[in-house]
């Protein structure tokens, strides 16, 4: 071998008075053969058809196209050069150095030389005066970084070492401290906290890739403004970087950091060809599988990690029950709701205690004591495990926040007979329920759906209803009629004990939080008109009924009747009207004033 002691290493250097760039190694070289068969072969590897295209396109952006587009190796040179002359020797030969020379028109000359006597190759790039920028040691140096930082052997900018030649992700996981870890992570991503969790990925068979995966502390800025959805994992191909943002994993899984390295593709692969690679497909595979594994590790092993994960990406997390089928029912396990046993379940949670906690400390629920238990957050088989053994569903609710759902006269029957109810929250949590359909074999019902199905305990005990039924035929006709517009129908409730009235979707009607979604990518979506239930014991209902028999022609009834609507709309924080329902509320508080005036005089 050729100068056997020679210390591996690529150097580069540049000369701005004669604008070229060059580039040496202290490697094994090549034979004149091995220059011909590696470089001096035009048509290889699309090699033709790519310097043709490239000598038409003109700008930068339309070359870098035509890179991802052939997967060419050596020919991008021309990209930023005029010429480019090639001086190798090889390790393993006698013979004298072999030197390549080409203008990139499709064209090349070799010959031979004694001047290079060590063994390696040099590649001297004369650049075009439209490239001249990276002649510029600063800006080859952040090429080095980006592109190379994790190549095995120095590579030196001006006789000065850019990149880190540390590779993590092949060292055995023994031998990787915390810090290790931790200080990878904030080199990849930029950000200066730890990450939450990590995990390293090692495959052998039946392709070798390494992965190290991160799971942030807190959400991206990406994630924080609603910037277009991209996945976050450096693609590397036998150390050298090929391209970040890479979709390694699916969508949902897009607040993820990390770095894959895999020796099974080759380095000039075309990028527009690494979305429907077999090799691609199955480490997207192992790598989803085994995040959404860690996920799992964290909620049971570690709850206050979990929380902490939850709160930042769990809304990101439940896109993955509607876009991933093959891997719904692992991300379904994962989901996290409020519910209406959350109170409860989170006084009766056990805190977590920690060394030195004293006896008045030990009750406490500290930010760093908290959990999904002491949170009162339900996963849907703990609801499923405390399901009555006549319920064959699972119950949710859907509004804008955890007090609007609690306050909804459809909680009622729920309350008196403990049912536990879902609260879905998110603007998505609908679209997520509607896509799983069931979880272990029960069904997914709204409590605002007008065909509710309730245990039969519920059924048979029922709500008092009133003596009167023609009063309430007569009333359920007159509101059908006046609110003709504003709902579809208007029915006798047997689900209210305490309000007067509430709003119920139809058997084939959309939520409210569905139309809105809806509504959002098509403004003109038709809206459903919901059914309204009137409560015939309540006193206002009563009253109404007996307004009806006496004045049919009472504009105070007429009133009460929209007012009817405008309450529940009120409830759910969608008044369609608010200076009439604020008029009218002012004519109720003078007409309740006047009447306790009267009554004291």
């Amino acid at each position: 071998i050729v100068n056997p002691d020679a210390e591996l290493e690529i150097d580069i250097s540049v000369d701005t008075n004669a604008k070229t760039l060059t580039i040496r190694d202290s490697g094994i070289g090549m034979t004149r053969d091995e220059v011909n068969d590696n470089i001096g072969t035009i048509a290889h590897s699309g090699s033709k058809e790519f310097l043709q295209q490239l000598s038409e396109e003109k700008d930068e952006e339309s070359r870098v196209r035509l890179i991802g587009q052939f997967g060419v190796g050596f020919y991008s040179v021309f990209m930023v050069a005029e010429r480019v002359v090639v001086t190798t020797r090889s390790a393993t030969s006698e013979d004298e150095a072999v030197i390549w020379e080409s203008t990139g028109d499709g064209s090349y000359t070799i010959s031979t030389t004694k001047d290079k006597t060590d063994r390696g190759t040099e590649i001297k790039i004369y650049v075009r005066s439209d490239t001249e920028e990276y002649l510029d040691a600063h800006r080859l140096e952040s090429v080095v970084r980006r592109h190379s930082d994790f190549v095995s052997y120095p590579i030196k900018v001006a006789g000065k070492q850019a990149n880190s030649a540390s590779v993590l992700w092949t060292r055995p996981r023994n031998e990787i401290t915390p810090e290790n870890y931790q200080e990878f992570y904030q080199h990849l991503s930029g950000d200066h906290q730890e990450p939450l969790a990590w995990e390293h990925v090692v495959v052998d068979v039946p392709i070798q890739f390494y992965a190290v995966l991160f799971l942030p502390r807190q959400s991206p800025m990406e994630l924080l403004f609603g910037q277009a959805p991209k996945v976050h994992i450096n693609m590397h191909v036998k150390r050298v970087f090929i391209q970040d943002d890479c979709e390694l994993l699916p969508l949902y899984l897009r607040f993820v950091r990390g770095v894959v390295d895999c020796d099974d593709l080759p380095l000039n692969v075309a990028r527009e060809s690494l979305q429907n690679n077999p090799v691609v497909a199955k480490i997207r595979q192992t790598l989803t599988r085994r995040i959404l594994s860690k996920i799992e590790d964290l909620a049971t092993k570690e709850p206050t990690s979990f929380l902490t994960f939850w709160e930042s990406f769990g809304i990101v997390l439940k896109e993955g029950v509607a876009r991933d089928f093959e891997h719904r029912e692992q991300v379904s396990k994962l989901l996290r709701f409020f519910s209406s046993f959350s109170s409860k379940l989170a006084a009766a949670a056990p805190k977590p205690t920690e060394d030195g906690d004293d006896a008045d400390s030990a009750d406490k629920v500290t930010p760093e004591k908290r959990t999904t238990e002491t949170e009162g957050l339900v996963a849907l088989q703990d609801y499923v495990d405390r399901m009555k053994s006549d319920q064959e569903v699972i119950y949710y609710v859907t509004g804008d926040s955890r007090q609007q759902v609690e306050q909804s006269p459809l909680m009622e029957p729920f309350r008196k007979h403990d049912l536990e109810v879902l609260y879905l929250t998110d603007p998505v949590d609908e679209w997520v329920v509607s896509s799983l359909q069931d979880f272990d074999g029960k069904r997914f019902q709204a409590i605002d759906a007008e065909d509710l199905e309730l245990p039969e305990e519920v059924k048979l005990e029922g709500v008092e209803s009133t003596d009167d039924k023609e009063r309430t035929i007569e009333l359920v006709s007159y509101l059908k009629r006046e609110l003709e517009s504003r709902v579809g129908e208007v029915k006798e409730s047997s689900r209210l004990s305490d309000s007067p009235c509430a709003l119920v979707v139809p058997k084939g009607g959309l939520s409210q939080q569905m139309e809105r979604l809806m509504r959002m990518s098509d403004e003109s979506f038709p809206l459903t008109k919901r059914t309204l239930e009137v409560n015939p014991s309540h006193l206002a209902i009563r009253n109404m009924g007996e307004l009806l028999k006496v004045d049919r022609e009472s504009a105070e009834l007429k009133e009460w009747a929209h007012f009817l609507v405008d309450y529940v709309l009120l409830a759910e924080g969608k008044v369609e009207e608010p200076q009439r329902v604020m008029s009218q509320i002012q004519k109720m508080m003078s007409a309740v004033s006047a009447q306790a005036l009267q009554a004291r005089e």
